[in-house]
């Protein structure tokens, strides 16, 4: 077992940026911090790729081996993805840029073992018997003023998001920044992230040539802020009320949940409307505490309802949209989720050309 004091942060130097040089940087203090006898060996992968397995050994020769997860920024709502990617008999071994406390902490939690490229670092293992710990730097050395926090919340995030998710091809940020609706500044921002977790790939300087759409959205409806909602009782019923929201064309509002869905008959009428009052009085409907038969949620983005669908005279939001709302939030529903997520998968022609 070993423990070692931070180490100065002058001594950290440029960031890497190759998988492999991450992984060198991060292992480079981890073997210095080894027990006496104790080595470190890896595959040998063609650069820039990180290895895909690190070997750890003791002085008699007996080893343990770690699957590696190389990655440019891992946030808190990523570790249980790499936890569920992990075999149960396997070992991970996290190595990034910089580790932030909260996301070692989670780490550590799930017994997956890291080092980051300022020092932080944990190894363990059961057999052969192992622990090694130390510090870096507390905060990210890298990360100058105005750079963004990596979390995909606000309207921005909404914007870009849900940008990328509705369109396939090749596009620019200039052609994004459009298409959004989001500001300049906040789209690079936001681009800057899904790029750094990577959820998107882009040509240096160039477009975006790649959107891994699913945990794009995945990690979205994760982390954006939660919709409050209100409740009320339709008198008629769902059927009777979807029926008379399908001849209003004088209210606004976006159908979502289950309901917005082929996945089941709707025993809910789930949507977004900016004045739930307003909405619920043009209906007829009447408030309740808790229950009810439609969950009116007041968005915190007009993002709701840009591109949305129209299905049998009612207003859906889109599918992207319908489908983060079934991951999390008053709307989720994991079994529809998933019936989505096939669909989606199976057929990408719910994804407009960019031009």
């Amino acid at each position: 077992m070993t423990q070692s004091a931070p180490a100065p942060e002058n001594t950290i130097g440029p960031r890497p940026e190759r998988y492999i040089d991450i992984y060198r940087r991060a292992t480079a203090r981890l073997e210095a911090c080894l027990p006496l006898g104790w080595s470190l060996s890896s595959d040998r992968p063609r650069s820039p790729e990180a290895p895909t397995r690190m070997l750890v050994s003791a002085p008699d020769g007996d080893t343990v081996s770690f699957s590696v997860v190389a990655s440019r920024g891992v946030l808190s709502g990523d570790v249980a993805r790499i936890a569920a990617d992990l075999s149960d008999s396997d070992r991970g071994f996290v190595c990034a840029h910089y580790l932030s406390d909260p996301v070692r902490r989670q780490l550590d939690r799930h017994g997956i073992s890291y080092a980051d490229a300022t020092g932080n670092l944990s190894l363990v293992a059961d057999r052969p018997a192992v622990w090694v710990r130390d510090r870096g730097a507390d905060a990210d050395p890298w990360r100058g003023p105005g750079r963004p926090s990596g979390v995909l919340t606000g309207e921005p995030s909404d914007r870009v998001v849900r940008a990328l998710a509705d369109h396939v091809g090749e596009i620019s940020v200039p052609e994004l920044i459009k298409l959004s609706g989001a500001s300049t500044g906040a789209t690079y921002r936001v681009v800057e992230v899904l790029v750094e977790r990577e959820l998107v790939r882009r040509v240096p300087r160039g477009p975006i040539v790649e959107v891994r759409w699913e945990p794009m959205l995945r990690a979205w409806a994760a982390e954006r802020k939660v919709c409050a909602v209100r409740r009320f009782t339709a008198p008629e019923g769902v059927t009777a009320t979807r029926a008379r929201l399908a001849e209003r064309i004088d209210i606004p509002y976006a159908l979502t949940g289950v309901g917005a869905t082929d996945y089941a008959a709707p025993t809910l009428l789930e949507v977004y409307a900016d004045d739930p009052d307003d909405f619920a009085d043009s209906l007829g409907l009447r408030p309740v505490e808790h229950g009810g038969d439609v969950v009116v949620a007041i968005p915190w983005s007009p993002v709701v309802f840009e591109r949305m669908d129209r299905r049998g005279g009612l207003r859906h939001a889109a599918v992207s949209h319908v489908y983060a709302d079934l991951l999390t939030g008053p709307f989720r529903n994991d079994d529809a989720a998933e019936h989505v997520r096939s669909r989606l998968t199976a057929d990408e022609h719910w994804r407009r050309p960019v031009r």
